[in-house]
């Protein structure tokens, strides 16, 4: 998902393309993803996945690669749940796991929701 299509750029220009994630895929650090998320509110766009990256020598790894696979984080709808209900908890039970990352030396790759997406599989 093109990250100017649902932040403004000073938000979207927090994510940062860096050795070692995939193609295409920006990582935010645990500063930067506070501000992305609380620039959602009054969105749709929930958060759907977080995986984590670790600092290695040559740039980023995921974290599963050093750590137990317990280093990745994802929500879904809960039947009858509202898109923006969803997309509320969803985004603050990332915030909630994002701090529970003790290494500061991290990217966080997220996959959000596009408000469109999250408004046809609600109804809302």
């Amino acid at each position: 998902m093109n990250l100017n299509s649902i932040f403004p750029p000073d938000i979207a220009t927090l994510a940062v393309a860096a050795e070692g994630l995939p193609d295409g895929v920006s990582g935010w650090t645990r500063e930067s993803l506070r501000l992305a998320l609380d620039a959602l509110r009054g969105t749709k766009i929930a958060v759907l996945e977080i995986g984590v990256y670790d600092r290695v020598i040559l740039g980023f790894a995921p974290s599963n690669t050093f750590v137990p696979a317990e280093e990745s984080w994802s929500c879904w709808p809960t039947p009858h749940e509202t898109a923006p209900d969803f997309a509320i908890r969803s985004r603050r039970e990332a915030l909630e796991w994002i701090e529970k990352i003790e290494r500061q030396e991290v990217l966080f790759v997220v996959t959000f929701s596009s408000q469109d997406t999250a408004a046809a599989a609600s109804g809302a």
